[in-house]
């Protein structure tokens, strides 16, 4: 690519960091919110552009890490929502074309550098005085996730935030059936421990491939791999119990997770309180099947979709998911999933 190329997409970030709020952080403000009222959001919100500071990398399990940041006036968040992280060291601030030439990012040195940010759901979320804990977790597949796999405390990191929609809390008298599969957790972990937090009753379902790419702190064998039990320190610690499935039976129930909500909704929906609303996070085959699952059963589910997303802002127009809108002329349209997403109401997504 030609450094006119890299040149326009500097200026154009600069132009923004120009009308940001002076400090150690560059804010801006972007409004996220959702354009229409059959896709659930959270009210709009601030995002900026800041620099954070690594607090702590730890390795989940086999090729997951996990990232605590400690950002300065990062605005509220909610689960479900994510940031875009740049993967490589930021860049010096430049003034002039003979300062963008003498930066050290240019394709022949650096081949392989990563050009856009990702995207990773915010997997907790603390204030502690005017700084904010974010964490986040990754699977290492490539350069970029890579890279963040290797930070070490006190390391910076550049990120965008937050962006997206959050989850939409449950009807009263309803219990949060929270389903995460593999690096699909981070949001669902989050939630749990909010809506626990509002004395919101949950349970906990949690699947991998394997035990070794189990993305949590199980604290012993289940005692009976089809029952929810206090197992997983994530969830345990909030009071919730949890139920783990591995597609080759290596720990806890062999299968889907698919495989114990629906034996779980099907075992509870006539026990006292038997209302659920399902919250899921993974791969895009099951959250299909989570939806159709909880279709027949006439269950609430909200799902958090994944995209590879250029910008996060809604500009590239990238990471779209087909919707059914009553309004559009064919009785459906494409969403973008970094604007109206990336929580959806499962019955509106086109799968």
């Amino acid at each position: 690519m030609s450094r006119w190329f890299f040149l326009s997409r500097h200026l154009a970030r600069r132009r923004i960091e120009l009308t940001c709020a002076r400090g150690t952080s560059l804010r801006v403000s972007f409004t996220q919110a959702a354009a229409f009222t059959n896709i659930p959001c959270m009210s709009p919100t601030a995002s900026g552009i800041f620099q954070a500071q690594v607090l702590g990398n730890r390795v989940v399990c086999r090729e997951h890490f996990e990232i605590t940041l400690a950002v300065e006036g990062f605005p509220a968040a909610a689960p479900g929502q994510f940031i875009q992280v740049l993967c490589h060291e930021p860049d010096a601030f430049c003034t002039s074309i003979e300062d963008f030439d003498a930066m050290r990012w240019n394709t022949d040195a650096c081949p392989e550098r990563p050009m856009l940010r990702r995207p990773f759901s915010i997997g907790g979320l603390r204030s502690t005085g005017s700084f904010t804990e974010i964490d986040i977790m990754g699977r290492v597949v490539g350069v970029g996730t890579a890279w963040l796999a290797g930070l070490r405390r006190g390391e910076k990191v550049d990120l965008l935030g937050p962006l997206g929609g959050s989850f939409v809390a449950p009807s009263a008298g309803e219990t949060a059936v929270l389903v995460a599969g593999g690096i699909g957790l981070p949001p669902i972990r989050w939630l749990g421990e909010v809506l626990a937090s509002d004395g919101v009753p949950c349970l906990a379902i949690v699947g991998a491939q394997s035990k070794a790419l189990l993305p949590l702190r199980v604290t012993h064998s289940p005692k009976n791999p089809g029952e929810f039990e206090q197992i997983a320190d994530e969830f345990s610690r909030m009071g919730i119990p949890g139920l783990i499935t591995t597609d080759d039976g290596s720990f806890g129930l062999k299968g889907r997770v698919t495989d114990a909500l629906g034996a779980s909704l099907d075992r509870l929906s006539g026990t006292a309180g038997g209302a659920f609303c399902v919250y899921a996070c993974g791969p895009e085959p099951m959250l299909k099947a989570v939806s159709v699952l909880c279709d027949e059963r006439g269950v609430s589910c909200q799902v958090a979709m994944e995209r590879v997303m250029g910008c996060g802002v809604g500009t590239c127009q990238s990471c779209v998911v087909p919707v059914k809108d009553a309004g559009a002329q064919d009785g459906w349209r494409y969403a973008l999933c970094c604007r109206e997403g990336p929580v959806f109401d499962s019955r509106v997504v086109i799968w």
